[in-house]
């Protein structure tokens, strides 16, 4: 599986975008962003600040570390980044974050806030880092075997380890999983869910796209989509990363992580 470089980077303005005080750096806006765009290894790059808002949020995709590392750090950046503080209050914890995604996903802003958040809170590590600590992308599980997956979910037992505020399972939650092939399903309950199930489809390295539902603590039917990356631990259990999202008409995405039951299981993280 190939992995592209995501990255995060929030910043609390001193005024509204429109404000005479912000001129000058929204003036650079569009120049800055046109010279990412063009850098060798840009992917995609999140549009959705507004004049109202007071924090600007910067979210992109790179193919690798170097490339975003070689546009932060080009003279024409740098010169507008040494500025920062005529615009911008000083940051309270860590305003950046680097983590891994699948080739060709697009992280939301749930998302984004979510490893933010991880990283103020734990430090550096396989769910979100800095230039400073890298953490290489996750290991490539196998190839595909008499047309199975690579990965044997069959007889998994996996507990949660780290989730966004807006999702119903939390550190109690344990999932049981079963396989044939590629079809794969699990129930799951505790944490903030009473019971619930979930059915996915198996590609060729072990990658999930499922269905979930589940009855939670305050008696809700809640059904959801999520995409899950599988990696392999040297001790053969599984590291598991989720970005979910819930169906019928709510709104709200989200990251899930969750660990391979056994000894020290969140030692990963």
């Amino acid at each position: 599986m190939h992995y592209h470089l995501a990255q995060v980077n929030v910043a609390r303005l001193r005024d509204r975008l429109d404000s005479p005080l912000l001129a000058d750096f929204v003036a650079q806006l569009d120049p800055v962003n046109a010279i990412a765009d063009g850098t060798p290894g840009f992917v995609w790059r999140w549009v959705g600040n507004s004049a109202d808002m007071m924090e600007l949020l910067n979210i992109s995709v790179w193919e690798t570390v170097d490339s975003l590392f070689a546009f932060t750090y080009r003279d024409d950046h740098v010169a507008v980044f040494r500025e920062r503080l005529k615009w911008f209050e000083p940051p309270q914890g860590s305003p950046f974050a680097l983590w891994w995604v699948p080739a060709g996903h697009i992280p939301s802003t749930e998302e984004a806030y979510a490893r933010l958040a991880w990283l103020r809170k734990n430090g550096p590590g396989p769910f979100a880092f800095t230039f400073k600590q890298r953490f290489e992308q996750p290991a490539d599980p196998g190839v595909v075997r008499d047309g199975a997956s690579a990965i044997s979910w069959d007889g998994r037992t996996m507990l949660s380890a780290a989730n966004t505020p807006n999702g119903d399972v939390n550190g109690g939650t344990v999932f049981h999983y079963r396989q044939e092939g590629r079809r794969v399903w699990a129930t799951y309950d505790g944490g903030g869910v009473r019971f619930g199930t979930l059915v996915a489809c198996a590609d060729e390295s072990g990658r999930l796209n499922m269905r979930y539902q589940h009855a939670n603590d305050a008696g809700e039917l809640r059904s959801g989509e999520c995409v899950s990356v599988p990696e392999v631990l040297p001790d053969g259990r599984l590291r598991v990363e989720e970005s979910w999202r819930w169906t019928g008409g709510e709104a709200g995405r989200g990251v899930l992580v969750e660990a391979g039951a056994g000894q020290e299981e969140f030692a990963v993280l």
